[in-house]
Order: structure tokens, then sequence, then C-alpha cells
């Protein structure tokens, strides 16, 4: 009876575990759920009492820290084979739940991106409509001193005032590829440093 005891708490234990597991694919959580519960009757040695089961779990960690380190360890191998930037935010965005750094990094990633799109598709409308399309100084109040910065296309054309001219197309497609290739690096360096964390625990 107590070792059905010890293996029902063991599964209770897996359960709280899978709850956590939520950014892996259902074939990686079922893997990583049967080789953790093979790692905790390995470490009991076949004793599956109560008492050998908790101890073999406090060991291991609370299921949110558990779940945490092996989520992050598989997204973090998804690097040997892939490693495009669109792959890259999508990793980015597994991990965003699970840690402040996580958050953050797929937050500078996103606004990373985002800038980085919209310097390319400036560059791209420009020729298209070239008097209302670059970076504009739009008056921001009613003092002539207060301004607003807008990138892209403005239905105020009469408004504002056109800092770049013809000059945003190579400046768009310069700074556009620049802030994606810098924003990429920044995610691999975060995932990397995200898995070296996750292995250390």
């Amino acid at each position: 009876m107590s070792k059905d005891a010890g293996l029902a708490h063991l599964d209770t234990y897996l359960n709280q575990v899978h709850r956590h597991l939520g950014g892996l694919p259902a074939a990686e959580i079922r893997e990583t759920l049967a080789e953790l519960r093979a790692h905790l009757l390995d470490k009991v040695e076949g004793e599956t009492t109560p008492a050998r089961i908790e101890a073999a779990i406090a060991e291991l960690g609370s299921p949110r820290d558990v779940a945490r380190v092996n989520v992050t360890e598989r997204v973090v191998a998804g690097l040997q084979t892939r490693r495009s930037p669109f792959w890259v935010l999508g990793a980015m965005g597994r991990l965003a739940g699970l840690s402040v750094y996580g958050l953050f990094a797929f937050l500078v990633s996103v606004l990373g991106y985002g800038s980085a799109a919209a310097f390319l598709a400036t560059a791209v409308v420009k020729p298209f409509a070239w008097d209302r399309t670059g970076l504009w100084a739009l008056p921001g109040g009613p003092d002539d001193r207060n301004f607003s910065w807008s990138l892209g296309v403005t239905d105020r054309p009469q408004q504002g005032h056109e800092m770049l001219g013809g000059w945003i197309i190579p400046i768009g497609i310069g700074v556009g590829l620049l802030l994606g290739w810098l924003t990429w690096r920044f995610g691999l360096f975060s995932l990397g440093l995200m898995g070296r964390r996750a292995r250390r625990r």
C-alpha cells in the first residue's frame, strides 16, 4: 500500500509539471515526463515509498522550476538546426512566460523587428507615395515649438515637414537591415543565456 501511495504521489507531481510544459509540443511533453519519471524512479532505487519519493522530488525541485528548465533546454536545443529570425522570435515567445528576462527579451525582440519592418516598409513605399511617406516632424500641439515624430505614411503632409526626402530609401533599407540583424543576434544571445542558466540549475 505504501508503494502505491508513493507512486500516486509521483504521478501527482508529474501532473503538476505537465501543467507548466505548455511551451512544448505534445510529443516532447510526453518524452519529458517519461524522462522525469525514470529519473525519479532511479533515484529511489525501487523503494517507492512516499518518503523516498518525496525526498527525490524535493531534490529535483518544484514542478514549475523543473518545467521551466526542461522547456528552456528543449527550446534552446533547436538552435542547433534552426537559426532563422522567425524561428528565433518564435522561440523567444515560447520562453516569454517562464522568467522576467524571457519576457524582457521577447519584448525587445518584438520592438526591434517592428522598428526594422517600419524602416524597410517606408523605404519601399516612398517611391509610390513620395509626398506622403518619410520621416516626419508633425505639430504635436497648439504651440509651433511642439513636434511629434512619425515614420511612414501620413495623411497630414501639408501640416508637417518631411526630414529626409529621397534619402529615406537608402537610410530606411540600411537601418532596417541593421536593426533586424542586431535584433536577431540579441535573440540568439538571449536564448543561449537562458539555456546556460537552465543547465546550471
